[in-house]
């Protein structure tokens, strides 16, 4: 997860860099900000942090450099700091990037639901095709039980086809709201995008152990546990199923 964030967070800064963000930064600026997206690729976090702080300090109106240094907050667990870069982020260039989410994500980590949907509304607001914000948006649903969720993360997915989040949890609210059939479609799309993720087949499992599919569920059980020889709860419906069929036999 880790490793995922931080080639994101380089993948993010390159984008944000094509979209004008990077215009007129002064020479010495561009390579802190340049060498910064090396060393977060290469999970040198706290050498990237000492360059983005000299590339704000030359040019305090840099979006990008702010921006970059809310990732390192983020992802090192300080979340004040995070939340602090990005506004200052967000303030420089509103129009860039729903950087909205970002803080979202982070309010919503600390289960201050109503500040993470109004970032979520937010970014919405500026931006109506965010996948990201959509998803964000139906997790805070989510938690409050609210119902409207599942359309909420219809429309996710309609922005955002391969946001695998939004689909692993759109299909685990189907299979718990008794609509296993169509908790499927999603989750083989998600497993599609990525076959070593755990929770995606763990949630595959349930959904065919729910349409009596065993032979199926028996084999994303047994994938969780080559993937994850830990998994207590693959473990435990594996079992399961074995009983089932000492059961039948």
């Amino acid at each position: 997860m880790r490793h995922r964030f931080l080639k994101a967070a380089a993948v993010l800064a390159v984008a944000i860099a094509l979209s004008g963000l990077a215009l007129g930064q002064p020479a010495g600026v561009r390579w802190r900000v340049d060498t910064a997206v090396y060393y977060i690729g290469n999970g040198w976090l706290p050498e990237a942090l000492e360059h983005l702080q000299q590339a704000v300090r030359m040019a305090p109106d840099d979006a990008e450099a702010y921006l970059l240094m809310g990732m390192i907050f983020d992802v090192s667990g300080d979340a004040e700091r995070a939340l602090a870069a990005y506004g200052h982020a967000l303030a420089l260039a509103p129009d860039a990037a729903p950087l909205d989410v970002l803080m979202g994500d982070i309010y919503f980590a600390a289960g201050r639901l109503d500040e993470a949907r109004r970032a979520y509304e937010q970014a919405l607001a500026r931006f109506p095709d965010a996948g990201t914000a959509y998803y964000g948006l139906a997790r805070v649903q989510a938690a409050g039980g609210s119902d409207a969720a599942v359309d909420t993360l219809r429309t996710a997915v309609e922005h955002a086809p391969d946001l695998i989040d939004a689909r692993l949890l759109l299909g685990r609210i189907l299979r718990l709201s008794g609509r296993p059939e169509e908790a499927l479609e999603h989750l083989l799309h998600a497993q599609r995008l990525d076959r070593n993720r755990t929770d995606v087949r763990l949630e595959l499992a349930l959904v065919y152990e729910a349409l009596e599919r065993m032979a199926e569920a028996e084999h994303e059980y047994r994938m969780v546990l080559r993937l994850d020889p830990d998994n207590e709860e693959a473990g435990a419906g594996l079992r399961r199923l074995m009983e089932v069929q000492q059961a039948n036999t």
